[in-house]
């Protein structure tokens, strides 16, 4: 079964303010390079990153192994047309798709290969996202049948709308860690991921 990522890393950082969130360090990496480095190790291909903000900064500190950089020039306009810009390169062969928010450098390859796995036994049928303490998180995959809805979305909601709407076709997986939940939104945001790293690090 073949499954993609779409890593979006087109927001403003509005809430961060003058700094690119998706540029600030981590243990001697980058936020952004972080996820890139993790979700390319957890097998999903082609990965393709999708640019807004600062795309030219961005664009230079990604990975060489990035399958397509794609840039959203309407950035601002909401998520919904950064996912758009990306899903819409996708092969036909393949099955499903992962989106990854650039701002959670907490991820783990081994988080990420469980959704994998999940997905696959659930032979592609079922949109599978993390649970952490009773809270639906991030990253999700969406089996193809779902491309072209939400592709024709607008504005922020266009996965969450598809999530909601199908609830039946939609597969929770219990994940005992943070990881899921902890993004790089706000500057004490940012301050805790990289706590927990470092304390990862010194243990």
């Amino acid at each position: 079964m073949i499954i993609s990522a779409t890593i979006l890393a087109a927001g403003g950082s509005s809430r961060m303010g003058y700094e690119n969130k998706l540029l600030l360090p981590l243990n001697g990496d980058l936020v952004i390079n972080r996820i890139c480095h993790t979700v390319l190790n957890s097998g999903l291909k082609p990965v393709i990153v999708v640019t807004g903000f600062q795309h030219t900064e961005i664009e230079k500190a990604l990975p060489e192994l990035i399958d397509q950089i794609a840039h959203n020039p309407n950035w601002e306009k909401g998520m919904a047309g950064s996912v758009h810009t990306g899903m819409s390169l996708l092969p036909d062969t393949v099955d499903g798709n992962m989106i990854v928010l650039g701002d959670m450098p907490l991820l783990t390859t081994h988080t990420l290969k469980q959704l994998i796995e999940q997905f696959c036994v659930h032979e592609g049928k079922q949109i599978i996202y993390p649970v952490y303490s009773g809270q639906q998180a991030n990253p999700v995959i969406f089996p193809r049948k779902y491309f072209s809805e939400i592709l024709s979305s607008t504005g922020d909601r266009g996965c969450k709308k598809v999530l909601k709407q199908y609830p039946d076709d939609a597969t929770g997986i219990s994940i005992d860690s943070e990881e899921v939940i902890l993004d790089c939104d706000t500057r004490d945001d940012y301050l805790l991921v990289e706590k927990k790293i470092l304390n990862n690090v010194q243990t």
